[in-house]
């Protein structure tokens, strides 16, 4: 009960080098961006309004579509006394951004308090499969994909039998031995606890406690895996923040975000000196990407927590961005403006939503807005004063990005926790902006079929008018707190530039280039029957 009711108390609290590329068009030459939102309902939306806390963009049935996973939790709107757990709800796309609710499948009958989603191909069958994160001290969820979007819960070892207060997951090669190992990020909003870490086993997954990616007993939001320092493993972020101090509890272990370097074998370093690791941004989101195509993955930290805390402090925050000097040391980047937070702001995405060759930016908080930042071409971001985003102000809790509707651009979906009575509508942002390129859409499939497999990454080369641009993309089992984005390896492209080259290393190091290219229709490439390490044409 004292856990409870401290999740309630919470939720309602809650926040290389950089070459600028000539040939990019600038956000005078392309139009605005423009997304345009709606709410997520199917006929009288009866069974779409609740507590969404997550969102996951994948496709669950290998049509070529995405849908849309939104996990949901408990009732925590005011005067709320018994506790109601909220139903979550898998929805099928039609192939044009028409979804349907499938109310039968086995991943809309949860019953627990679910907290986010996690998606990869754990049993090597080509589909994917799903685990999701739960609070209040319940045990973690599996499913597995019977193929066709049927899915069945079954269990996964230690991994779907120790309780925790977990709110997010992600999948991750963590050995590089060939399979998909597991972190559940520990309680967000609830008493101190540490990640579960978990190996796998032959199919089983066997809780790992001697590893510092444990974290300590710690707050944290975002769980992410990512190769930050370019040497071809998968590193670890965690953003962590000082909630349960600020609640009058014990210290958490970490306070703020951590990295740990990958050092192979299980052995993990955290780095010292990053940017991030400050009192100053105690955070609940993160998101990665290549602001400035200098080769390497920066870092959007989310700020959390702001507001009326117990002790009777009121604080803001501003969400900050870092830049990777590619080797995995992050400095802040000063020139970003955020604006102020005194909620949690729950995550963003980086996405090229005008297919002009940089990425983009979208953010939400609690209790706030949407705001959408245009990239300048030289990693600058410039706000887009769009009021239809910017005045709904609710409690947005996480967010995916991917093209919904099959026009090739990037689409976004928002979840809501909905902090009133009955809960609110998860809300979809179709993008309307007029495009400043050409789209370059990749769908890589690994040797058992699976798409996009978790660890690949993908560099685009092209060469324009001023020379050459370099631009990554890396799929990840967890793109920011509580969501999977879709459509991960989805690149723009101005149009007086010419796609040269893929370079793409898959998950094992397997190098592979790839020179016939198609702008516009989806490029599927199948990983070369190589050893590890080496090359294809």
């Amino acid at each position: 009960m004292k856990k409870l009711l401290m999740s309630a108390c919470l939720a309602a609290l809650v926040t290389a080098c950089a070459t600028a590329q000539p040939s990019a068009p600038t956000p005078a030459q392309c139009a605005a961006l423009r997304l345009v939102p709606s709410e997520l309902r199917v006929g009288d939306g009866a069974l779409d309004r609740g507590f969404i806390g997550s969102v996951s963009l994948v496709d669950v049935d290998g049509d070529g579509d995405l849908d849309i996973y939104a996990s949901r939790g408990y009732d925590t709107s005011p005067g709320v006394t018994t506790l109601h757990l909220d139903r979550s709800m898998l929805y099928l796309n039609d192939g044009a951004g028409h979804f349907s609710r499938d109310e039968a499948n086995a991943l809309s009958n949860a019953t627990e308090p679910a907290s986010g989603s996690t998606w990869g191909d754990v049993d090597h069958d080509g589909d994917l499969d799903a685990f999701v994160s739960t609070e209040l001290g319940r045990p973690d969820a599996f499913y597995r994909n019977l193929g066709g979007g049927r899915f069945a819960r079954e269990q996964l070892g230690e991994a779907t039998s120790t309780r925790g207060g977990n709110f997010t997951s992600s999948w991750a090669d963590i050995d590089d031995d060939g399979d998909l190992d597991l972190v559940s990020g520990g309680p967000a909003l609830e008493p101190a606890e540490p990640n579960l870490v978990y190996r796998n086993d032959g199919g089983q997954f066997v809780r790992v406690t001697d590893t510092p990616i444990a974290n300590g007993a710690s707050n944290p939001g975002a769980v992410l895996w990512a190769d930050v320092d370019n040497d071809g493993d998968q590193d670890f972020f965690v953003a962590n923040s000082d909630i349960s101090r600020m609640s009058g509890l014990s210290a958490g272990a970490s306070e703020t975000s951590q990295l740990y370097r990958n050092e192979g074998g299980w052995r993990f370093t955290r780095t010292a000196g990053q940017g991030f690791d400050e009192a100053a941004y105690p955070s609940l989101g993160a998101a990665f990407g290549d602001i400035d195509n200098d080769g390497d993955l920066d870092l959007l930290l989310a700020a959390q927590p702001g507001g009326d805390l117990p002790n009777g402090q009121h604080r803001r925050f501003r969400n900050q961005i870092f830049r990777n000097d590619g080797a995995g040391a992050f400095t802040r980047d000063a020139s970003f403006s955020s604006p102020e937070f005194s909620d949690l702001a729950s995550g963003g995405v980086f996405a090229d939503f005008d297919q002009d060759g940089d990425l983009d930016l979208i953010v939400a908080g609690f209790n706030a807005g949407i705001f959408l930042y245009a990239n300048d071409g030289a990693a600058g971001f410039t706000p887009v004063m769009d009021a239809a985003l910017t005045g709904l102000v609710t409690s947005h809790a996480s967010m995916a990005s991917g093209d919904i509707d099959g026009d090739g651009d990037l689409d976004v979906v928002v979840a809501n926790w909905g902090d009133t009575p009955g809960g609110k509508y998860a809300l979809v942002l179709t993008n309307e902006t007029p495009t400043c390129g050409q789209a370059v859409r990749i769908r890589l499939r690994d040797a058992h079929g699976a798409p996009d497999p978790i660890g690949a990454r993908v560099t685009l080369v092209s060469r324009g008018p001023h020379g050459e641009r370099r631009q990554i993309r890396e799929a990840m089992g967890q793109t920011t707190f509580r969501a999977q984005s879709g459509d991960q390896l989805f690149f723009g492209l101005p149009a007086i530039e010419r796609p040269v080259r893929l370079e793409i290393r898959w998950p094992g190091g397997a190098t592979q280039i790839v020179q016939r290219i198609s702008t516009g229709a989806l490029n599927e490439i199948r990983t070369p029957q190589l050893e590890p390490g080496a090359a294809a044409r």
